[in-house]
């Protein structure tokens, strides 16, 4: 328990953190009274997320200290009992919200600061400015998000140099823009980016004034400024690379830099200003800088979960192939970025047969899967339809051209299987398709129509194949044909057919592992660069059919 002190206050009061891990720094009330919060336009900013934006208000007359609950969500408490408006002693303890708490204590008449100021009014100024840098640096130090720091970094500046108003200004995406102006609601800020004083500052590396020694510029003068400070924002880099390579040696990089205006010709600013200025620059560029990385990294991380999200809802829609009686399917798809547009089906038709799909959107990533998803729908309804192979590429080939804004279009190897071992095969534009035979020889089939998506009056023809049980076809995408060794040879069809020779009568999941294997290999380990996807039905006969519907009664 703090013990207190009733008696009248001695000197000024402060307020000491009593935690110093939090955001809070030691408050000293002037007679003025101060606004404490997480706002930067209070006169104390506390960057805690439990503290209100605007959250108590304390008043000084030279004898009382009062302090008010200004409406805060997390209450203010005076030794730990909630108040509204409440007269602090010596040796109180006042929080703010669950965490925030300060000690209330006369300021020190023998701390180091007051011993080193003087007993002359003329050094208060420096030392003021001194104890607000500090604090100023312990606040930018827990700030994290953009606009708070250039709003906290301006309004710092402002004070400390008694200005009528003030600009930050940033360089973002080769551009100059004003993000932080004062007084708020400025109606035309841009001057101070392109002043010649903000450019000297600039060039010079360093803070740099006018108005006295120099005069101030047209455009200062016509917007009211009678002097004039600048400060580059300055933040200091290190080249990325091997160990080996380190340096000490840094790039230094102008991010941007902070004007400041007095429209009084009277009040110059002095050597102190300026270094006051540079010093608030030096620590406002580490955290802006810090702020942008940390802006990058939340939004980075949004990016990545939106990405997982839709990375899940594809997977989804690319199902595990439907099992029929009569064939053995097996499936796989990698996209080579988070989602792809490469697509397959395989699902039962109503009238028995089993409708297959491999397709290939033009492109890579978010708007290859969105057609992607398009097509996987309609593939999907037009099988449930029943509709013939041969209206299927047609009725793409429309839905394609009237719904399609990037232009992109769409290759598609497609197949319809009857439990006799009868395939109907369609290609439009695709790569051809590998029929595997019982005696190990690979046939492929060509396009026999344009690609889907461009050509309104295209016209697209099929064929049908007969399968003994045992063979198979092998659908598969260019992620697969297009693969490059080391040495820039492309795996290509004979690659794939090389691949497939020797495995007559094997099942679809051992085929299509050996294709992409193969087509690992000949990348060196390499990955891929395009979606990687593998259809494999094998027929296994009307006798299995027949077997497997015997034990199902």
């Amino acid at each position: 328990m703090v013990a207190k002190d009733r008696g009248e206050w001695s000197s000024a009061p402060t307020l000491v953190p009593r935690d110093p891990g939090t955001a809070a720094a030691r408050v000293h009330v002037s007679e003025a009274g101060l606004r404490l919060g997480r706002d930067t336009a209070c006169d104390v900013v506390i960057p805690e997320p439990t503290v209100s934006r605007r959250h108590a208000g304390l008043r000084w007359d030279g004898r009382e200290l009062v302090i008010e609950d200004l409406g805060s969500s997390g209450g203010t408490f005076v030794n730990d009992v909630a108040v509204r408006h409440a007269v602090v002693h010596p040796g109180d303890v006042v929080r703010l919200g669950p965490r925030v708490e300060f000690l209330a204590q006369a300021e020190e008449a023998t701390s180091a600061l007051r011993i080193s100021s003087g007993p002359s009014e003329g050094s208060e100024g420096g030392v003021h400015q001194l104890q607000t840098l500090l604090e100023v640096a312990r606040a930018l130090n827990a700030a994290t998000v953009l606009s708070d720091v250039v709003e906290l970094v301006l309004q710092s500046a402002v004070k400390m140099l008694r200005a009528d108003r003030g600009c930050v200004i940033l360089f973002e995406g080769g551009e100059r823009r004003t993000v932080a102006c004062h007084p708020h609601g400025s109606s035309e800020t841009s001057w101070a980016a392109h002043s010649s004083l903000f450019e000297r500052a600039l060039a010079e590396r360093r803070a740099v004034h006018a108005g006295v020694e120099r005069s101030p510029s047209t455009s200062m003068v016509a917007h009211g400024a009678a002097l004039a400070v600048a400060a580059p924002l300055l933040v200091a880099r290190r080249p990325l690379g091997p160990p080996q390579a380190a340096s000490f040696v840094a790039n230094v990089e102008v991010i941007g830099g902070i004007l400041i205006a007095r429209a009084r010709a009277g009040e110059r600013f002095g050597t102190d200003d300026l270094a006051v200025l540079e010093s608030l620059a030096a620590d406002a560029a580490a955290a802006i800088d810090g702020a942008r990385l940390y802006r990058e990294a939340r939004e980075k991380a949004k990016f990545d979960h939106e990405m997982a999200i839709a990375r899940t809802i594809q997977a989804a829609l690319l199902r595990p192939p439907q099992q029929v009686p009569f064939a053995d399917v097996f499936a796989f798809s990698q996209p080579a970025r988070s989602v792809g547009g490469d697509l397959y089906q395989a699902a039962a038709r109503t009238d028995g047969t089993l409708g297959l799909a491999l397709g290939d959107v033009s492109g890579k990533g978010v708007s290859a899967a969105l057609i992607m998803a398009m097509v996987q729908g309609l593939l999907g309804l037009l099988n449930e339809l029943g509709q013939p192979l041969a209206s299927v590429l047609p009725a793409l080939n429309r839905s394609l051209l009237e719904h399609n804004p990037g232009n992109r279009f769409l290759t598609l190897g497609a197949g319809v299987l009857a439990a006799d071992g009868a395939i109907e095969l369609a290609n439009a534009g695709h790569c051809p398709l590998a029929v595997l035979r019982g005696d190990g020889t690979v046939e492929l089939l060509g396009p026999r129509g344009p690609i889907l998506g461009l050509l309104p009056a295209a016209a697209w023809g099929t064929e049908t194949v007969r399968l003994a049980p045992g063979e198979s076809v092998v659908f598969y995408s260019d992620g697969v044909s297009e693969s490059f060794s080391p040495t820039d040879e492309e795996f290509g069809v004979e690659g794939v057919r090389r691949a497939l020779g020797d495995l007559a009568g094997a099942r679809a999941e051992q085929m299509a592992q050996r294709l992409l294997d193969a087509a690992a290999a000949f990348r060196a380990g390499r990955e891929p660069e395009d979606d990687v996807t593998v259809l494999v039905v094998r027929y296994t006969g009307p006798a299995e059919a027949a077997a497997a519907g015997d034990a199902g009664g």
